[in-house]
């Protein structure tokens, strides 16, 4: 139908954005094709550590203008609020190739085996990539026409937020060794153990609880007011499914009360998701 032509439209683009992501154009050239492929790995990394680089570079000299030890005229003197987003912009790029540099490196560290391109989660999913897209827009459209209205605090609680997120997540990833993997394991393996140690004596997804928080402190750096809750609740609603299925998986995996009696005694830490998922329990 005509009405939903701009929506096709959009789907077949981010489509091809996902292609290219997940380097689907690369038929014939083994070392790209392949997500173990050296070229991959290399050409994936590479493109981060430079824009990770790049951005450093330009949240130093926006920082120091900010102090008043560079001039102003570096950037054809913007306004303040701008120069402060502008900076708001940089640490979010800085927080995002970190996050998927400390993907990779973390897996390669904590589980060799499983370690690929993909490890980098540059090519999550679909909806992954059109929430960072909607996130681009609307932080467009506020240093445009809206660079009044932002909030430094926020942007303190973000920093916060996106700090702590990465440090929960790759503690988790450490900890959990080989038992670690970005896919949930259906069948058991000889190296697969219930870990209970170290920061899962509390959390029992603590990795997914690091990437929550991370996910909406991304927002909350960018003072996204909408983005924020639409991360939030993409992301509650994403792990609400996907925890369920994991907790029912493991149950299975390790019988005769071992995971119900470990998931007893620890939390989920995501607002509100124990709570659905009791409801959840009742109504099965």
């Amino acid at each position: 139908m005509p009405h939903f032509r701009p929506l096709t439209v959009l789907g077949n683009r981010l489509t091809s954005v996902q292609s290219i992501l997940a380097f689907e154009r690369w038929k014939g050239y083994p070392q790209f094709e392949n997500d173990k492929g050296f070229g991959r790995v290399a050409l994936v990394a590479c493109i981060l550590a430079s824009i990770f680089g790049v951005h450093i570079v330009l949240c130093l000299q926006l920082v120091l203008i900010r102090l008043g030890l560079l001039p102003k005229e570096i950037f054809g003197n913007w306004p303040d609020e701008t120069l402060q987003l502008a900076m708001q912009w940089t640490v979010y790029v800085i927080v995002l190739c970190t996050f998927h540099l400390g993907e990779f490196f973390m897996t390669a560290i904590s589980n060799p085996s499983v370690t690929s391109a993909d490890s980098f989660m540059v090519n999550h999913s679909k909806a992954y990539t059109a929430a960072a897209l909607i996130s681009f827009i609307e932080f467009c459209i506020r240093i445009n026409f809206f660079p009044d209205r932002n909030s430094p605090q926020i942007f303190c609680m973000g920093i916060v937020f996106v700090i702590g997120g990465q440090l929960c997540r790759s503690w988790a990833m450490v900890t959990c060794g080989e038992s670690f993997n970005h896919y949930i394991q259906r069948d058991k393996k000889e190296n697969h153990v219930l870990v209970t140690h170290g920061i899962y004596s509390i959390l029992r997804h603590p990795s997914y609880f690091g990437f929550y928080y991370w996910a909406v402190g991304t927002q909350l750096v960018l003072c996204n007011p909408v983005s924020t809750i639409i991360y939030g609740l993409a992301a509650w609603t994403f792990f609400r499914y996907r925890i369920a299925y994991e907790e029912e998986t493991l149950g299975k995996l390790f019988p005769d009360g071992v995971y119900e009696n470990y998931a007893a005694r620890t939390y989920i830490g995501i607002p509100f998701l124990r709570l659905a998922l009791s409801f959840d329990n009742k109504d099965q």
